[in-house]
Protein backbone atom coordinates (compact mmCIF):
# COMPACT_ATOMS: atom_id res chain seq x y z
CA UNK A 1 0.00 0.00 0.00
CA UNK A 2 1.60 3.31 -0.93
CA UNK A 3 -0.10 6.34 -0.22
CA UNK A 4 3.33 9.23 0.03
CA UNK A 5 2.27 12.93 -0.06
CA UNK A 6 3.04 13.98 -3.72
CA UNK A 7 3.53 17.67 -4.27
CA UNK A 8 3.59 19.51 -7.96
CA UNK A 9 6.96 20.45 -7.51
CA UNK A 10 8.40 17.26 -6.83
CA UNK A 11 7.04 16.02 -10.26
CA UNK A 12 7.98 18.75 -12.10
CA UNK A 13 11.56 18.16 -10.79
CA UNK A 14 11.57 14.82 -12.22
CA UNK A 15 10.33 16.22 -15.59
CA UNK A 16 13.30 18.36 -15.71
CA UNK A 17 15.18 15.08 -14.47
CA UNK A 18 13.84 13.35 -17.08
CA UNK A 19 14.61 15.55 -19.98
CA UNK A 20 18.21 15.64 -18.81
CA UNK A 21 18.15 11.83 -18.92
CA UNK A 22 16.93 11.52 -21.87
CA UNK A 23 18.68 14.56 -24.04
CA UNK A 24 21.78 13.17 -22.45
CA UNK A 25 22.19 9.86 -24.61
CA UNK A 26 21.82 11.95 -27.83
CA UNK A 27 24.26 14.80 -27.12
CA UNK A 28 27.02 11.66 -26.24
CA UNK A 29 26.21 10.17 -30.06
CA UNK A 30 26.57 13.44 -31.72
CA UNK A 31 22.51 12.89 -32.60
CA UNK A 32 20.23 15.83 -34.03
CA UNK A 33 18.88 16.29 -30.23
CA UNK A 34 15.28 16.73 -29.05
CA UNK A 35 12.48 18.64 -29.68
CA UNK A 36 10.24 18.97 -26.29
CA UNK A 37 7.02 19.93 -27.58
CA UNK A 38 3.48 21.14 -26.10
CA UNK A 39 0.66 22.84 -27.42
CA UNK A 40 -1.65 21.87 -24.47
CA UNK A 41 -2.20 19.66 -20.86
CA UNK A 42 -4.35 16.50 -21.90
CA UNK A 43 -5.87 15.34 -18.47
CA UNK A 44 -7.44 11.94 -19.02
CA UNK A 45 -9.62 10.07 -16.18
CA UNK A 46 -9.44 6.75 -16.82
CA UNK A 47 -10.51 3.42 -14.23
CA UNK A 48 -7.70 1.17 -13.30
CA UNK A 49 -9.05 -1.87 -15.18
CA UNK A 50 -8.80 -0.60 -18.27
CA UNK A 51 -5.85 -1.53 -21.05
CA UNK A 52 -3.05 0.77 -20.37
CA UNK A 53 -1.54 -0.26 -23.73
CA UNK A 54 -4.74 0.41 -25.72
CA UNK A 55 -4.83 3.85 -23.83
CA UNK A 56 -0.97 4.64 -24.20
CA UNK A 57 -1.36 3.56 -27.92
CA UNK A 58 -3.76 6.15 -28.58
CA UNK A 59 -1.91 9.11 -26.59
CA UNK A 60 0.90 8.47 -28.64
CA UNK A 61 -0.68 8.63 -31.52
CA UNK A 62 -2.57 11.97 -30.64
CA UNK A 63 0.65 13.47 -29.92
CA UNK A 64 1.51 13.32 -33.27
CA UNK A 65 -1.13 15.67 -34.30
CA UNK A 66 -1.44 17.79 -30.64
CA UNK A 67 1.82 17.62 -28.97
CA UNK A 68 0.90 17.73 -25.06
CA UNK A 69 1.86 17.30 -21.09
CA UNK A 70 -0.18 14.16 -20.42
CA UNK A 71 -1.39 13.88 -17.33
CA UNK A 72 -3.30 10.07 -17.16
CA UNK A 73 -4.74 9.38 -13.99
CA UNK A 74 -6.12 5.63 -13.20
CA UNK A 75 -8.78 5.52 -10.10
CA UNK A 76 -9.02 1.69 -8.13
CA UNK A 77 -10.92 0.83 -5.88
CA UNK A 78 -9.87 0.20 -1.83
CA UNK A 79 -8.33 2.93 -0.23
CA UNK A 80 -5.09 4.91 0.59
CA UNK A 81 -3.41 4.13 -2.76
CA UNK A 82 -1.45 7.26 -4.17
CA UNK A 83 1.58 7.16 -6.33
CA UNK A 84 3.37 8.80 -9.46
CA UNK A 85 5.68 8.48 -12.27
CA UNK A 86 6.73 10.71 -15.16
CA UNK A 87 7.88 9.29 -18.60
CA UNK A 88 8.29 10.96 -21.99
CA UNK A 89 6.54 9.91 -25.70
CA UNK A 90 9.16 10.46 -28.14
CA UNK A 91 8.83 9.74 -32.04
CA UNK A 92 10.77 10.57 -35.02
CA UNK A 93 8.70 12.54 -38.11
CA UNK A 94 9.13 10.69 -41.25
CA UNK A 95 12.22 11.81 -42.88
CA UNK A 96 13.50 13.91 -40.06
CA UNK A 97 16.82 12.95 -37.56
CA UNK A 98 15.63 15.09 -34.76
CA UNK A 99 13.35 12.97 -32.36
CA UNK A 100 10.21 15.15 -30.99
CA UNK A 101 9.16 14.14 -27.45
CA UNK A 102 6.29 15.07 -25.00
CA UNK A 103 6.27 14.26 -21.33
CA UNK A 104 3.79 12.05 -19.72
CA UNK A 105 2.87 12.13 -15.65
CA UNK A 106 0.89 9.08 -14.77
CA UNK A 107 -1.03 9.16 -11.24
CA UNK A 108 -3.19 6.34 -9.84
CA UNK A 109 -4.85 6.70 -6.84
CA UNK A 110 -8.09 5.04 -4.64
CA UNK A 111 -11.34 7.73 -5.32
CA UNK A 112 -10.80 8.99 -1.37
CA UNK A 113 -7.72 10.79 -2.59
CA UNK A 114 -9.61 12.31 -5.52
CA UNK A 115 -9.34 15.66 -4.17
CA UNK A 116 -5.61 15.35 -3.28
CA UNK A 117 -4.99 14.26 -7.47
CA UNK A 118 -7.26 17.26 -7.89
CA UNK A 119 -4.62 19.52 -5.92
CA UNK A 120 -1.68 17.57 -7.84
CA UNK A 121 -3.01 17.84 -11.14
CA UNK A 122 -4.04 22.24 -11.35
CA UNK A 123 -0.68 22.96 -11.21
CA UNK A 124 1.05 20.93 -13.70
CA UNK A 125 -1.22 22.13 -16.06
CA UNK A 126 1.29 23.88 -18.65
CA UNK A 127 0.68 27.60 -18.05
CA UNK A 128 -1.35 30.05 -21.22
CA UNK A 129 -2.07 26.67 -23.06
CA UNK A 130 -5.27 24.75 -23.28
CA UNK A 131 -6.38 22.39 -20.61
CA UNK A 132 -8.93 19.36 -21.72
CA UNK A 133 -10.08 16.94 -20.13
CA UNK A 134 -10.86 13.17 -21.43
CA UNK A 135 -13.16 11.09 -18.67
CA UNK A 136 -13.33 8.12 -19.53
CA UNK A 137 -13.53 6.70 -15.24
CA UNK A 138 -17.43 5.22 -14.81
CA UNK A 139 -15.96 5.52 -10.72
CA UNK A 140 -16.09 9.41 -11.49
CA UNK A 141 -19.29 9.26 -12.75
CA UNK A 142 -21.11 6.83 -10.02
CA UNK A 143 -19.51 8.55 -7.06
CA UNK A 144 -20.79 11.60 -8.22
CA UNK A 145 -17.90 13.83 -8.72
CA UNK A 146 -17.92 14.98 -11.99
CA UNK A 147 -17.27 18.77 -9.95
CA UNK A 148 -14.17 17.93 -8.32
CA UNK A 149 -12.45 17.43 -11.67
CA UNK A 150 -13.76 20.45 -13.89
CA UNK A 151 -11.81 23.25 -12.91
CA UNK A 152 -9.04 21.39 -13.90
CA UNK A 153 -10.18 22.43 -17.56
CA UNK A 154 -11.05 24.13 -20.88
CA UNK A 155 -13.11 21.86 -21.99
CA UNK A 156 -14.41 17.67 -20.82
CA UNK A 157 -14.89 15.13 -23.29
CA UNK A 158 -16.52 12.23 -22.73
CA UNK A 159 -17.98 9.75 -24.51
CA UNK A 160 -21.96 8.78 -24.18
CA UNK A 161 -21.59 5.51 -26.10
CA UNK A 162 -19.36 4.09 -23.25
CA UNK A 163 -20.68 2.19 -20.48
CA UNK A 164 -21.14 4.35 -17.36
CA UNK A 165 -20.55 7.82 -18.82
CA UNK A 166 -22.11 10.78 -17.94
CA UNK A 167 -25.28 10.88 -19.67
CA UNK A 168 -27.11 13.64 -21.73
CA UNK A 169 -29.08 15.42 -18.26
CA UNK A 170 -25.31 15.46 -17.23
CA UNK A 171 -23.98 16.81 -19.94
CA UNK A 172 -26.77 19.02 -20.42
CA UNK A 173 -26.64 20.91 -17.00
CA UNK A 174 -23.12 21.13 -18.05
CA UNK A 175 -23.90 23.04 -21.33
CA UNK A 176 -26.34 24.97 -18.66
CA UNK A 177 -23.31 26.10 -15.99
CA UNK A 178 -21.31 27.37 -18.80
CA UNK A 179 -18.81 24.41 -19.25
CA UNK A 180 -17.51 23.57 -22.45
CA UNK A 181 -18.32 20.22 -23.51
CA UNK A 182 -17.57 17.47 -25.93
CA UNK A 183 -19.45 14.34 -26.72
CA UNK A 184 -17.10 11.26 -29.24
CA UNK A 185 -20.46 9.90 -29.90
CA UNK A 186 -21.60 13.58 -31.79
CA UNK A 187 -18.22 13.21 -33.08
CA UNK A 188 -18.53 9.61 -34.73
CA UNK A 189 -21.34 11.07 -36.78
CA UNK A 190 -19.64 14.17 -38.12
CA UNK A 191 -19.19 12.71 -41.52
CA UNK A 192 -22.39 11.19 -41.80
CA UNK A 193 -23.80 14.21 -41.03
CA UNK A 194 -21.89 15.56 -43.77
CA UNK A 195 -23.44 13.16 -46.44
CA UNK A 196 -26.71 13.55 -45.45
CA UNK A 197 -26.17 17.43 -45.40
CA UNK A 198 -24.67 17.08 -49.01
CA UNK A 199 -27.54 14.65 -50.48
CA UNK A 200 -30.15 16.86 -49.40
CA UNK A 201 -29.02 20.43 -50.74
CA UNK A 202 -31.45 22.48 -50.68
CA UNK A 203 -33.99 20.10 -50.46
CA UNK A 204 -36.51 19.82 -47.46
CA UNK A 205 -37.53 16.53 -47.77
CA UNK A 206 -41.37 15.35 -46.18
CA UNK A 207 -39.60 12.53 -43.88
CA UNK A 208 -36.72 11.04 -42.29
CA UNK A 209 -37.05 7.98 -40.66
CA UNK A 210 -34.11 6.72 -39.37
CA UNK A 211 -33.99 2.85 -38.21
CA UNK A 212 -31.58 1.56 -35.39
CA UNK A 213 -30.53 -2.00 -34.88
CA UNK A 214 -30.89 -2.78 -30.92
CA UNK A 215 -33.61 -3.12 -27.85
CA UNK A 216 -33.10 1.47 -27.40
CA UNK A 217 -31.29 4.31 -29.86
CA UNK A 218 -27.96 4.99 -29.38
CA UNK A 219 -26.59 8.29 -28.57
CA UNK A 220 -25.46 8.57 -31.68
CA UNK A 221 -29.45 8.03 -33.33
CA UNK A 222 -30.33 10.84 -30.67
CA UNK A 223 -28.35 13.47 -32.00
CA UNK A 224 -28.55 12.17 -35.56
CA UNK A 225 -32.27 12.54 -35.11
CA UNK A 226 -31.82 16.22 -33.00
CA UNK A 227 -29.52 17.55 -35.67
CA UNK A 228 -31.97 16.75 -38.38
CA UNK A 229 -35.55 17.69 -36.30
CA UNK A 230 -34.06 21.15 -34.85
CA UNK A 231 -32.28 21.93 -38.95
CA UNK A 232 -35.22 20.68 -40.91
CA UNK A 233 -38.36 21.77 -38.49
CA UNK A 234 -40.84 21.49 -41.68
CA UNK A 235 -39.52 17.81 -41.96
CA UNK A 236 -41.39 14.71 -39.73
CA UNK A 237 -38.20 12.90 -38.22
CA UNK A 238 -38.19 10.13 -36.70
CA UNK A 239 -36.56 7.16 -34.96
CA UNK A 240 -37.74 3.30 -34.83
CA UNK A 241 -36.24 0.22 -34.26
CA UNK A 242 -35.34 -2.03 -36.59
CA UNK A 243 -34.89 -5.39 -34.58
CA UNK A 244 -31.86 -7.68 -34.16
CA UNK A 245 -28.74 -7.26 -31.76
CA UNK A 246 -27.22 -4.01 -32.13
CA UNK A 247 -25.93 -1.02 -29.96
CA UNK A 248 -28.43 1.86 -31.01
CA UNK A 249 -26.19 2.86 -34.21
CA UNK A 250 -28.76 4.07 -36.89
CA UNK A 251 -28.49 1.45 -39.62
CA UNK A 252 -30.68 2.61 -41.96
CA UNK A 253 -31.62 6.38 -42.44
CA UNK A 254 -34.75 6.79 -45.37
CA UNK A 255 -35.54 10.03 -47.05
CA UNK A 256 -38.78 10.33 -48.26
CA UNK A 257 -38.87 6.51 -49.37
CA UNK A 258 -36.58 7.42 -52.42
CA UNK A 259 -33.13 7.67 -50.95
CA UNK A 260 -32.11 5.12 -48.37
CA UNK A 261 -28.74 5.50 -46.55
CA UNK A 262 -27.14 2.10 -44.37
CA UNK A 263 -23.69 3.52 -42.68
CA UNK A 264 -21.40 0.51 -42.23
CA UNK A 265 -17.81 0.34 -40.75
CA UNK A 266 -16.06 2.94 -42.47
CA UNK A 267 -18.64 3.39 -45.35
CA UNK A 268 -22.34 3.59 -46.46
CA UNK A 269 -24.05 2.31 -48.88
CA UNK A 270 -26.60 4.82 -50.74
CA UNK A 271 -29.34 4.15 -52.47
CA UNK A 272 -31.49 6.15 -55.12
CA UNK A 273 -33.95 4.26 -57.22
CA UNK A 274 -32.17 1.81 -59.09
CA UNK A 275 -28.95 3.46 -58.50
CA UNK A 276 -26.25 2.14 -55.58
CA UNK A 277 -23.02 3.78 -54.73
CA UNK A 278 -20.79 3.79 -51.59
CA UNK A 279 -19.33 6.27 -50.16
CA UNK A 280 -16.09 6.05 -47.52
CA UNK A 281 -16.58 7.90 -44.05
CA UNK A 282 -14.32 7.97 -40.77
CA UNK A 283 -13.42 4.45 -39.15
CA UNK A 284 -14.67 6.22 -35.79
CA UNK A 285 -11.14 5.14 -33.72
CA UNK A 286 -10.81 7.16 -30.81
CA UNK A 287 -7.63 8.52 -31.65
CA UNK A 288 -9.39 10.11 -34.99
CA UNK A 289 -12.38 11.20 -32.55
CA UNK A 290 -10.18 13.07 -30.38
CA UNK A 291 -7.96 14.39 -32.78
CA UNK A 292 -11.25 16.30 -33.83
CA UNK A 293 -12.17 17.29 -30.45
CA UNK A 294 -8.88 18.42 -29.18
CA UNK A 295 -8.95 20.93 -32.23
CA UNK A 296 -12.16 22.46 -30.62
CA UNK A 297 -12.00 24.50 -27.66
CA UNK A 298 -14.53 26.61 -27.70
CA UNK A 299 -18.17 26.30 -27.63
CA UNK A 300 -19.76 24.41 -30.63
CA UNK A 301 -23.49 25.94 -30.67
CA UNK A 302 -24.53 23.30 -33.44
CA UNK A 303 -23.35 20.48 -30.86
CA UNK A 304 -25.52 22.34 -27.82
CA UNK A 305 -28.19 22.84 -29.63
CA UNK A 306 -28.64 19.17 -30.62
CA UNK A 307 -28.18 18.42 -26.95
CA UNK A 308 -30.25 20.80 -25.89
CA UNK A 309 -33.26 19.32 -27.81
CA UNK A 310 -32.52 15.72 -26.19
CA UNK A 311 -32.27 17.35 -22.71
CA UNK A 312 -35.39 19.36 -23.79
Amino acid sequence: MSCEIIKPDRILKELGELWSDTAKPEVESNGDGLLRACAMTLISFVDDEEDPMALGETLALLMREHPSRSIVVRLREGEDFLESRVLAQCWKPFGHRKQICCEQVELTATMNHLQDVASVVGPLAVPDLPRLILLRSARVVRAGALRKILPLGDKIIVDSARPGAPGFGELGALLDSGQIAGDLAWTRITELRALIAHLLGDTVPKSITIEYAGREAGPETRYLEAWLAGGLPETAVRIRGAGGEGNGWPAVIRIDETTVIRPGDGCAEIEMGHLKEHVSLGTGKDDELLNAELKIVVHDPVFERALNRITA
